[in-house]
């Protein structure tokens, strides 16, 4: 058969579109130069407590509330609060734990929790003495579902290389004999690091095994101090140095600098304080200045630092004290390095400037926000105390989110907010902040 013009034409197409498709890397990911990069934030994206849901199982849901409870009050008292004031009620149809009725914060709030399976999907708190009748939502379950959703597209799609955590992905380690068996790692597993493809050849390059990477935050060291669940999760942090001794930790990126930092575990007497062991505060600080110093040494322009408690806040359980925040050692690089902080811990989105260092406030990936409760809004803070650049003075509400960042040699970093409010006429959408850093 003999080829005409028209049919040789069609024939050329087709071979280089083939030839192309071998061109492209199977991963969608490879790429062979980067023209910088872009990565994601998020923190506290921890569900609330999953309870055992079978009335026959009652006993043992009650005593997980008593080591909740435990957690800020002594022992026998948890246990007669646990037993008097939480209400467990049952669907009669199936005999599954459908709503729980508990005290919060204060003796005047009540917390109701919708439960579906074991796991909350919604929780309110109503104040009876401020604002009787009135019921806050603090927590919906598709609030974290919708930030777990877009952080993974933004990976798979190569909109993000790699996602950041400020801490606290799951509640606990109690539940289930090791990690695997762990409702909450099992979470964590399914929603997030099974969706994820593996390292482009750039990250690999970098000695970046995964794709995410978390600051240790309270929740991870409850009831698990060996942090075998972070560990399991996260196995390429070894390389890094992390063990159950040592949880900090650095890496290079395409020109930028990224230090972890731990602030400890919960003290409800010093609820942000910094109290870490593993190194302790001034330990952690001299490795600080000492991963700083190389950074300038080397000509790195860019760092971010994440650590779980915030070095500024104005609501909820408010900062680090002032005798361990690290923002004076921080601050001290400033002039010869962009630095940007990323926190959570305060279950909500704030955003500051002090002295040449961008600070985030990320708290809002899919914990309860009882920092939008009323009497929690708004801390005394000394006067001149740096400005809210989020809710630029207004009150905190009930805003899901992640932030994204764009890294770009030689230009400025673009920060994105994109925030889920299921309560808003206008519920998705997305704010840059700070306009570009140098």
């Amino acid at each position: 058969m003999k080829l005409g013009v028209d049919n040789l034409t069609v024939l050329a197409c087709v071979i280089g579109l083939a030839v192309a498709s071998f061109a492209v890397p199977l991963n969608a990911q490879e790429k062979s130069t980067k023209a910088g990069f872009s990565f994601d934030v998020y923190g506290d994206s921890r569900s609330m407590m999953y309870l055992p849901y079978k009335q026959s199982e009652e006993a043992e849901a009650r005593q997980l509330m008593v080591d909740m409870f435990e957690l800020v009050l002594p022992a026998k008292v948890a246990d007669a609060v646990v037993q008097k004031d939480v209400k467990l009620t049952y669907d009669p149809s199936n005999k599954e734990l459908v709503q729980l009725m508990m005290p919060f914060m204060t003796a005047s709030e009540v917390t109701t929790l919708t439960l579906d399976k074991g796991w909350v999907t919604e929780a309110s708190v109503e104040d009876v003495k401020l604002m009787p009748g009135v019921r806050h939502v603090m927590f919906r379950l598709q609030g974290g579902d919708w930030v777990a959703r877009e952080v993974v597209k933004d990976i798979k799609g190569g909109n993000a290389e790699f996602l950041l955590s400020t801490g606290d992905l799951v509640w606990w380690g109690k539940q289930g004999n090791k990690p695997s068996e762990n409702p909450y790692w099992k979470l964590v597993n399914e929603d997030v690091l099974k969706q994820l493809p593996h390292p482009d050849k750039e990250m690999r390059a970098a000695g970046l095994d995964g794709r995410v990477f978390p600051a240790v935050g309270n929740h991870e060291v409850w009831d698990d101090s060996d942090v075998e669940g972070l560990l399991q999760s996260f196995p390429y942090l070894k390389k890094f140095g992390v063990t159950d001794k040592q949880l900090i930790y650095k890496f290079d990126f395409e020109g930028a600098r990224f230090i972890f930092l731990w602030t400890g575990k919960y003290d409800y007497r010093d609820p942000t304080g910094w109290g870490a062991t593993r190194p302790a505060y001034e330990e952690q600080m001299k490795q600080l200045k000492s991963w700083l110093d190389e950074a300038k040494t080397k000509g790195t322009k860019k760092v971010f630092i994440t650590f779980h408690a915030p070095a500024f806040c104005r609501s909820g359980m408010g900062p680090i004290p002032e005798e361990q925040n690290p923002h004076k050692t921080i601050a001290a690089y400033a002039k010869d390095l962009d630095i940007v902080v990323f926190n959570g811990h305060v279950h909500t989105t704030e955003a500051y400037q002090v002295d040449g260092v961008k600070y985030f406030v990320l708290g809002g990936g899919g914990a309860e926000q009882d920092p939008i409760l009323p009497g929690r809004t708004h801390n005394k803070v000394p006067d001149g105390y740096p400005l809210d650049q989020y809710w630029k003075g207004e009150a905190p509400k009930e805003d899901y989110n992640y932030l994204h960042v764009e890294v770009k040699p030689g230009q400025p970093t673009k920060f994105t907010i994109n925030r889920f409010r299921p309560w808003s006429a206008e519920p998705f959408a997305t704010v840059e902040l700070f306009g570009a850093s140098k």
